[in-house]
């Protein structure tokens, strides 16, 4: 009784919060959260999931032994007249792998395994980035677009001041004019954000899978955690996905020339045959227990065994050798390449992400709190005649820029921290 009340209660007070818990709508608060709802709704991924699910049933099937064979024969002299010859027999035959061709099949089919769970990591990474990239537009974007409101509010007031002000004569009508055209550039600006704010929250939606439902977060990045690039690099060489993968085709190849030597090498089959041959002697008779006469039969049963080795070369399975080994020489090739690259991408990475850390840093200490500071210098001086308007919308123009910068830097420091996750092959948070 007292779950019905409180779920009426609910039903009355938190309708909404119902109907998204009856719908199963994820919540989505941050960045990660849409990565994560991202890898859950991405068909490229599942795909990968489904090769990895056929990997493994192709690993089962890789340690299934050979069945066995069942043999029936049967021969009768009937259709030409001997009634009384027959023979007929079972017979079972079983191959024997040699030379461990089972664990080397399924050792390969196990690094296949491995391969198409590297490959997944690999694509969920590349979405992360691209999720995070596209999120950290969307935040940039948004900034702009509530700059561009607060400029063009500002811009309004001082508009409606100043054409009262040249009503009356205090002022010449031409900074009432040169305050229309400085509204008219705050909202072209704005539209051109809004276009680009839209554009970008298109794109998450596309990457993340989200319902319509599903609201997209406006929380910022956390901030990064001190990183060290030599500890960044070790980590790059252990989890990059690609280069794991790398890896796993090396010893896959080189297992193939294992697997490839031992496939030139012959199996046994063994068989065993139980028979019985029956033969009537023409013109000979005997008595039975009744006393009639009846002919005279042979009855046989044998039981043979077999063994079946087929005769091969040293040329059986070479061209398939020679062809693992080439692919294993590629392999290992393609995994030295990755070691030598990936500590340059990730260098690379940390140093795009630094320098854009920097530059954020300087504007927001060294440019912009200065630039507040001059702009309001100027419009007092403006107030007291000393300066023209003129001045006062150059200074406050310069330092919309000096913002805008501020905020195109934030994403780049969104970005490039993204994308040294991506470089390192995980999430540094």
């Amino acid at each position: 009784m007292r779950r019905k009340i409180l779920f009426l209660l609910l039903a009355l007070l938190c309708p909404q919060l119902l109907v998204k818990a009856q719908l199963g709508v994820a919540v989505v608060q941050t960045a990660d959260d849409l990565v994560r709802v991202g890898i859950a709704n991405n068909k490229d991924l599942a795909a990968v999931q489904s090769r990895i699910a056929e990997g493994k049933g192709r690993l089962r099937q890789a340690g299934v032994h050979p069945s066995p064979t069942l043999d029936l024969t049967g021969d009768t002299g009937k259709p030409f007249g001997s009634d009384g010859e027959y023979q007929y027999g079972a017979g079972v035959s079983q191959q024997v792998e040699t030379f461990g061709k089972r664990g080397k099949r399924i050792r390969m089919a196990d690094l296949a395994v491995r391969m198409a769970e590297a490959e997944y990591q690999q694509q969920a990474a590349q979405l992360a980035y691209a999720i995070k990239a596209a999120y950290a537009e969307r935040l940039a974007e948004g900034r702009k677009v509530k700059l561009f409101d607060e400029l063009i509010d500002l811009s309004e007031q001082a508009l409606k001041l100043t054409e009262a002000r040249a009503h009356e004569g205090d002022v010449a009508p031409l900074e009432a004019n040169l305050l229309r055209v400085e509204v008219s550039r705050a909202r072209l600006q704005k539209a051109g954000a809004q276009g680009r704010l839209a554009s970008a929250e298109l794109e998450i939606r596309r990457l993340a899978g989200l319902r319509t439902e599903q609201s997209i977060p406006s929380a910022d990045f956390p901030l990064p955690l001190p990183v060290e690039l030599d500890s960044l690099k070790r980590k790059a060489l252990e989890e990059r996905a690609d280069l794991i993968m790398s890896k796993a085709n090396e010893e896959r190849e080189h297992a193939g020339i294992s697997l490839a030597q031992a496939e030139a090498k012959p199996d046994i089959t063994l068989s065993t045959v139980v028979s019985r041959q029956s033969s009537e002697f023409d013109g000979l008779y005997g008595l039975r227990s009744n006393g009639s006469l009846s002919p005279m039969r042979e009855r046989v049963n044998t039981l043979s065994f077999g063994v079946s080795l087929p005769l091969r070369t040293s040329r059986n399975g070479a061209s398939n050798v020679q062809a693992a080994t080439a692919r294993a020489a590629g392999a290992q090739l393609n995994s030295e390449y990755l070691a030598q690259s990936i500590p340059l991408e990730v260098e690379s990475a940390y140093q795009r992400w630094r320098a854009a850390s920097d530059s954020l840093q300087t504007l927001q200490q060294n440019v912009i709190d200065p630039s507040v500071s001059n702009l309001s210098i100027i419009r007092q001086a403006y107030k007291l005649g000393q300066l023209r308007l003129l001045d006062v919308l150059n200074e406050q123009r310069r330092l919309v820029d000096t913002q805008l910068a501020s905020i195109d830097t934030q994403a780049d420091v969104a970005r490039t921290w993204a994308e040294l996750e991506r470089a390192t092959g995980g999430n540094l948070q």
